[in-house]
């Protein structure tokens, strides 16, 4: 069998539902071993009791999940907000109060397991970036551990400052400008691959307790599923259901209206060379093969 490929999953579980189904998805790739799972942005804590609950629930109890930073790396507020870091994630749910993860220094987390491991590993950042920054600025000595990073952020080909990107721009800026394998999916792409009907339902009808939990998660967020997230986390295993492009991009920081734009500097007027870049960006996806390949693996949770 081949060996499986080494992941630290970075995420923002508890509000959008696709990271949570992103979790699952992990759970059913044999492809991937899952170092562990660190949480990000605003109420962080809250965020790793729901992790810890999903992997406990799917079987995977032995994966340590820790709560990493809670505030951005220099602004005090997000979309012109300030941030409530008591406000509990949009799914959360009294079911997780009692659940104990494993630490609050995510940061730590990464650093000591790229310094332990024998292999490179794959970095999966479904949220804010902004633990990663941390990590990439702390230990710059670490990158060479790093395989690749796969992110779930930017948007390259729609005028809009996409969440995670805006949650922390000057995260994203220095994650971006890393120089870093970085495989990207941007929401130009993630928002075509929507599950709905059949698809769904296989899905939120499974009996095993990890899909239930994963459905009422679902219904407490209350909106269509989009596979955001999963489509980020399948390319660390599998690329073949997006095509990528280089590309040399720059994210916004210091605008008024737009942090957390991506600009790509490859097109238009600024035709920067592109054939060094290690940064691809997808920009096509086979929705109906992905979507039909994400219910086939979560649906392999035993049904009794």
């Amino acid at each position: 069998m081949k060996e499986r490929i080494p992941v630290i999953i970075d995420t923002d579980l508890g509000d959008d539902i696709d990271d949570a189904f992103a979790l699952c998805l992990a759970m059913q790739s044999p492809e991937l071993e899952i170092m562990g799972v660190t949480t990000v942005h605003r109420c962080a804590a809250y965020r790793a009791k729901m992790a810890k609950s999903l992997l406990n629930a799917g079987g995977f109890c032995e994966v340590p999940v820790y709560a990493g930073e809670s505030k951005p790396l220099v602004r005090e507020s997000v979309h012109g907000r300030p941030l409530d870091y008591g406000e509990k994630p949009h799914s959360y749910a009294e079911e997780y109060d009692a659940t104990e993860y494993d630490g609050d220094d995510a940061v730590s987390f990464i650093v000591d397991t790229l310094e332990k491991s024998d292999r490179k590993i794959t970095l999966v950042t479904l949220g804010a970036l902004t633990n990663i920054a941390l990590v990439l600025q702390k230990r710059p000595d670490l990158f060479g551990k790093i395989e690749k990073l796969c992110i779930m952020g930017g948007a390259f080909s729609m005028n809009l400052g996409e969440y995670n990107f805006s949650c922390d721009p000057d995260a994203a800026a220095i994650v971006m400008d890393s120089g870093l394998p970085i495989l990207c999916v941007g929401v130009d792409i993630t928002f075509q691959c929507k599950l709905s009907g059949e698809l769904l339902n296989e899905v939120q009808t499974h009996p095993h307790p990890c899909l239930q939990m994963l459905n009422r998660m679902r219904k407490k967020w209350g909106t269509d599923v989009y596979l955001h997230d999963p489509l980020a986390l399948t390319c660390a295993f599998d690329e073949s259901f997006v095509t990528f492009r280089p590309m040399v991009c720059a994210v916004e920081r210091e605008a008024k209206f737009a942090n957390g734009y991506v600009v790509n500097l490859s097109d238009f007027n600024w035709r920067h060379d592109v054939s060094s870049s290690k940064l691809l960006v997808g920009t096509g996806v086979d929705v109906d093969a992905f979507t039909r390949e994400y219910v086939r693996r979560v649906t392999r949770f035993p049904k009794t």
